[in-house]
């Protein structure tokens, strides 16, 4: 993304403090940033509604978010880059998600996906990937989630070029493993075993990853705390003795940082070290402050993750109630996996359903489109004029034929000849409305079709259309195009003419216009 002014820096400052703990600053900023900017659409006011959103997203404020990503999804669409869009619908299916409100969560993932599959824009895309994974998270539909993020940390690409990017990426792989890994141990299904120990395996590998980024990008603050905490929270091997002093370490700074849902997480890993050290006391009071610590609005596999560990440690002290507690507990889970193996299949349904869709659109297209120049062919003319016929609505033909293409060719090339042909279907296509129809009947020679069309409908449009081939002649400055010129033929079922014979008599009309043109062109 261009910098204007400073704007997009600006942009990047604020992305990093709504991500890392000083959302309402970031809020502040943005707001001066867009009453700079104007209503005039943009990719800046496009980054700064983006941006807007994932700090109203972190300071859980709902509303401001919601209006943001309206805002940023208007501007998409007005510089025409679905990059944009994806991203905002990504903001709006975690917000709704967290609000408890839902939404259509299915029609929006189909309407980001979508708009993924249309940007160019790799930082952009970057982006999506990660803000779609996030949603996939949440609805904990983990198949779906973690190829998305790890095709974020694949490329580490980023519109803003914020400094952080690679760390967040790895540490979203991180996390998402952990949770993956988590729902399963829930399960208590030992034929789960294995596939808890990888996904605890990839999410140690991915935290480490990050660890390493963050020391050789120089990251401070708030990257360094994450780092480590997801490093010791992943790793089994470790000894339970340091995870306590850099959980313990780690829950506390991010308190002051004021990141209280991460801190929460940190308190129930800092529980389960201490009941690995056999100190049930300590482990209690630190799974009793993780759920003080749990902010009301906090992500629902975050609050599973808390609830389930305080639970489980009084288990283990022999409280027969939450040993009951976690049988029932168990129950639920596996109710909830029904569910989400439910929501993934339907997802997945209509994410296929929506790609055949459009491949089905794409070949339906490709079978009535001229390869050449883009506008209908034959088949596409015929089955016009079959509709036209069938349904007895007027209807009127034009017939053009471009003249001096054989000259063209033989004397610049066929290359030329079909930029010729290329550039009159272009220039068809621009005068005429866009339910009409255009197509190349063959060679040289196009067909326009207009649906029911006024008593001077074709006549202004053959108009438009030599004025349009004149100016491109007399502008021209490559020799093939000053050669351009059309002869034009048209037939309307208005004047009385049969709907079959439309063709035949616009072709007619056509040829007649050519003899008169080479014999003005003799005696002059």
């Amino acid at each position: 993304m261009r910098d204007t002014s400073g704007v997009t820096a600006r942009i990047a400052a604020a992305m990093t403090r709504a991500q890392s703990g000083n959302p309402a600053e970031a809020a502040l900023e943005l707001n001066r940033l867009l009453a700079e900017l104007g209503s005039e659409p943009s990719p800046e006011r496009a980054a700064a509604e983006y941006v807007r959103a994932v700090a109203a997203h972190h300071a859980t404020d709902a509303v401001e978010a919601l209006d943001a990503v309206d805002a940023c999804i208007r501007v998409a669409r007005a510089i025409d880059e679905p990059g944009w869009e994806a991203n905002a619908i990504a903001i709006r299916i975690v917000t709704l998600i967290r609000t408890g409100e839902g939404g259509d969560s299915v029609a929006d993932l189909v309407a980001a996906e979508n708009a993924l599959s249309r940007t160019r824009d790799l930082g952009l895309a970057g982006w999506a990937h990660t803000g779609l994974g996030y949603a996939y998270d949440l609805l904990r539909l983990y198949e779906l989630c973690i190829p998305h993020f790890e095709l974020a940390a694949e490329g580490d690409h980023d519109p803003l070029e914020l400094p952080e990017a690679p760390a967040i990426n790895r540490l979203n792989l991180a996390e998402s493993n952990l949770r993956w890994a988590h729902e399963l141990e829930r399960l208590g299904d030992p034929s789960h075993d294995e596939e808890v120990r990888e996904r605890r395996r990839e999410a140690h590998r991915w935290a480490g990853e990050a660890v390493q980024v963050i020391v050789r990008d120089d990251l401070l603050g708030y990257w360094p705390i994450a780092g480590r905490m997801w490093l010791a929270a992943s790793n089994d091997d470790s000894d339970a003795a340091e995870a306590v002093v850099i959980l313990k370490d780690c829950r506390d700074q991010l308190v002051k940082l004021g990141d209280l849902e991460l801190a929460a997480i940190a308190g129930a890993y800092l529980a389960k070290a201490y009941a690995t050290l056999g100190r049930l006391e300590d482990a209690a009071e630190a799974a009793h402050r993780a759920g003080s610590d749990l902010p009301p609005t906090s992500d629902p596999p975050v609050e599973a993750l808390v609830r389930h560990t305080a639970v489980q440690i009084v288990a283990e002290s022999g409280d027969a109630g939450a040993v009951t507690g976690l049988q029932y507990a168990r129950a639920i889970t596996r109710g909830w996996w029904a569910e989400r193996l439910r929501g993934l299949y339907a997802v997945r349904s209509a994410l296929a359903n929506h790609e055949l869709s459009i491949r089905h659109d794409a070949e339906w297209r490709a079978a009535r489109e001229d390869p050449l120049t883009g506008v209908g062919n034959r088949r596409a003319l015929d089955e016009r004029m079959s509709v036209a016929h069938d349904t007895s609505r007027s209807v009127a033909v034009i017939a053009i034929d471009v003249d001096n293409l054989k000259v063209i060719n033989d004397s610049y090339g066929h290359a030329c000849g079909d930029e010729v042909l290329r550039r009159v279907g272009q220039l068809l296509t621009e005068q005429c409305r866009a339910e009409d129809l255009v197509a190349r009947a063959g060679g040289d020679e196009f067909v326009v079709i207009l649906d029911k069309p006024d008593e001077r409908g074709s006549r202004e449009l053959v108009e438009r259309i030599r004025t349009a081939a004149d100016r491109v002649a007399v502008t021209a400055q490559e020799p093939w195009f000053a050669l351009l010129r059309l002869s034009i033929g048209q037939a309307s079922s208005t004047d009385g003419t049969a709907v079959s014979e439309l063709l035949a008599e616009a072709d007619r009309r056509m040829y007649a216009d050519k003899r008169r043109r080479r014999a003005q062109e003799r005696t002059q």
